[in-house]
């Protein structure tokens, strides 16, 4: 049999892209947002703006009222099935202009007036900038609702943990002790940067296009600003001050905020990937039964969420890199450039979507295991409490030359696994120095986690105040 000549059925020659497989498409694209950039919604989208268009241009005379009455009542009666989609596809293909096949067909379908003017001094751009501006601003509450969600759970993580002690690690390596809470604090508190970036996003994302062929809207009349205005507060969008047909720093922004959540989203990934390992075993995925990590190795359980949220990332890391290129173009229209929004745009707001649901549902599952990050604490042999005696005896002896005598006290700890304390304990030169009691002192647990339980305290009281 040849595998790789075989047709296989149509629906599988459609799914090109692995967001619509119907296999796989479940980890790459949230479905709550999937219909927001599905073709026939796209085309319907396209077609609400071109039918609020016309009936704006009629209120102020620019085409005659009748053509706007049968553009709206074509919008209204066609029904965006597979056989219109044809259509529009095969009038691309005669016409290779983006929007003359949609053009010709609803022309089809409307009155003896309306079809000659659809889109009246508009441009593609027109058309498409503002219908995905539309959707997107749909995205960025769907995507404030699941930040705000995933804060939640991460204030409780915090709270609850606060004084769950655990190794602070650096290049991987156990270095001084901090809390869980303060580690969860962190992930919070980056994320609620992202939700006011977001936030702040909104008034310049929230700007529609109607500029006509170069931005000059000369093909709107005398009323062009007037009527451009009456167009955005009919879609509920911002004027722009400016065409902005070359200027693409909107939707660039929008993807680097994207790069910048994900990128978050992978951080959490992957420290939960490093902390899952068994020989750590601090925190680890909750478990479903069923879920296979292996078909050779049936013990295993992998950390799959938390390694998908790293695949996403990077696919949102590298459309945001894709759409820095676009921000330069080339005199008022660029296809090169603009052309390229139509593939990542979409692509990289679906896999930002899977990103955070994702996540929501890692930390709404996460095991965490505090009798693991006791053990590894100990584990260390007393070594996380290096920098304390250093920072003591230096009162006394000065900060290099404590830091020697400590440097060379713990290296018998690590090469030949004995006590840190008993060697503390055992060195002539501390003993003169500190008595048992302040020795002690600096092997207590509670009190060696600094301010972490202090700014738990205050992520979360800035996050639960805004």
């Amino acid at each position: 049999m040849d595998v790789c000549n075989q047709k296989g059925n149509q629906a599988v020659i459609n799914s090109v892209h692995i967001s619509d497989s119907t296999v796989f498409g479940s980890s790459w694209a949230d479905p709550a947002l999937r219909p927001l950039f599905a073709e026939q919604n796209r085309v319907r989208g396209w077609l609400e703006i071109m039918t609020v268009l016309a009936d704006v241009q009629a209120e102020f005379a620019l085409i005659p009222e009748q053509a706007a009455i049968e553009i709206k009542a074509a919008y209204e009666s066609i029904t965006i099935d597979e056989a219109f989609l044809n259509e529009v596809g095969e009038g691309f293909l005669k016409t290779n202009h983006s929007l003359m096949g949609l053009i010709n067909a609803v022309k089809n379908q409307c009155g003896a007036i309306g079809g000659e003017w659809l889109c009246y001094g508009a441009s593609v751009q027109d058309i498409t900038d503002t219908h995905t501006v539309c959707t997107l601003l749909k995205v960025l509450i769907h995507f404030l609702e699941q930040l705000t969600a995933i804060q939640q759970i991460l204030i409780d993580l915090a709270r609850q943990h606060k004084h769950t002690v655990m190794c602070g690690r650096t290049h991987a390596q156990p270095g001084l002790p901090i809390t869980f809470g303060f580690k969860a604090a962190t992930w919070l508190d980056e994320l609620e940067r992202h939700r006011q970036r977001l936030t702040e996003l909104k008034p310049r994302l929230s700007v529609g296009q109607l500029s006509g062929g170069v931005g000059s809207l000369s093909s709107f009349g005398p009323q062009a600003l007037a009527l451009q205005k009456t167009f955005m507060q009919r879609l509920g969008l911002e004027t722009p001050a400016v065409s902005w047909t070359s200027s693409r720093d909107r939707y660039a922004e929008w993807l680097n905020v994207l790069a910048m959540i994900t990128s978050t989203g992978d951080r959490i990934g992957q420290e939960i990937v490093n902390l899952q390992r068994p020989e750590i075993g601090e925190l680890s995925e909750g478990f479903v039964s069923g879920a296979v990590g292996s078909i050779t190795m049936p013990q295993k359980r992998n950390p799959e969420i938390s390694e998908h949220l790293g695949t996403l990332s990077r696919v949102v890391r590298y459309h945001a890199a894709h759409m820095a290129e676009n921000l330069v173009h080339s005199h008022e229209r660029d296809g090169r450039s603009w052309k390229g929004e139509w593939l990542i745009i979409p692509d990289a707001t679906l896999t930002a979507g899977k990103s955070l649901a994702l996540l929501l549902t890692l930390l709404m599952n996460l095991q965490v295991d505090k009798n693991r990050m006791l053990a590894n604490i100990k584990a260390t042999n007393g070594l996380v409490h290096a920098e304390a005696v250093m920072l003591r005896l230096a009162l006394t002896l000065g900060k290099q030359s404590a830091h020697q005598l400590v440097y060379e006290l713990s290296l018998p700890t690590q090469t030949e696994g004995l006590d840190f304390k008993q060697a503390v304990l055992g060195h002539p030169k501390i003993s003169a120095i500190l008595t048992r009691k302040e020795i002690d002192s600096l092997f207590d647990l509670e009190q060696s986690t600094g301010m972490c339980a202090n700014m738990v305290d205050q992520v979360i009281s800035r996050c639960q105040s805004l």
